[in-house]
């Protein structure tokens, strides 16, 4: 009943972050929105399919799906003018190394893997809230866009 309940908080506060991002979020916040929701819906659907090895430690589909999340953040951490991504993608890589010492640790019990994964999905959630919050709803287009092209043009303009 306990995972149930954390579960369907996750979920709570997932949905309510992402929308918060979308609706308010630049161009950024929206990948990110992007990035959540399929790593989300590509491990439910692993679950779904695959339910008895889905919880696994370090089972290859959902670490696989892990490692593309953390390179999705690391890319738009390096592509765009936002702090949040490098800290989502931090927060997905120690995701990571969560798996490979749960699978490396067999006596680690499950629920106290699966918290320690937990806790890194809440925290990439809260580095997409805290950015989204920072992003000021007036901001000039090139904030707004966050890439990083636009930010130098207008330097270039501004020094000009």
């Amino acid at each position: 009943m306990t995972q149930v309940i954390l579960a369907v908080a996750f979920n709570v506060v997932m949905v309510v972050v992402l929308l918060f991002a979308l609706v308010r979020g630049g161009r950024p916040e929206r990948l990110g929105v992007l990035i959540n929701l399929a790593g989300f819906g590509a491990t439910i659907a692993f679950r779904l399919l695959a339910p008895s090895s889905a919880w696994v430690p370090a089972e290859g589909w959902v670490l696989a799906i892990d490692a593309a999340v953390a390179a999705g953040f690391f890319w738009l951490g390096t592509t765009t003018t936002r702090f949040w991504p490098v800290w989502a993608a931090g927060f997905a890589l120690a995701d990571l190394f969560m798996s490979i010492c749960g699978a490396l640790l067999p006596s680690v019990p499950l629920f106290a893997y699966h918290t320690g994964l937990g806790i890194y999905a809440y925290l990439a959630l809260g580095a997409l809230a805290l950015g989204t919050f920072r992003l000021a709803s007036n901001a000039a287009p090139h904030i707004r866009n966050g890439s990083r092209r636009q930010w130098l043009q207008h330097l270039k303009e501004t020094n000009s």
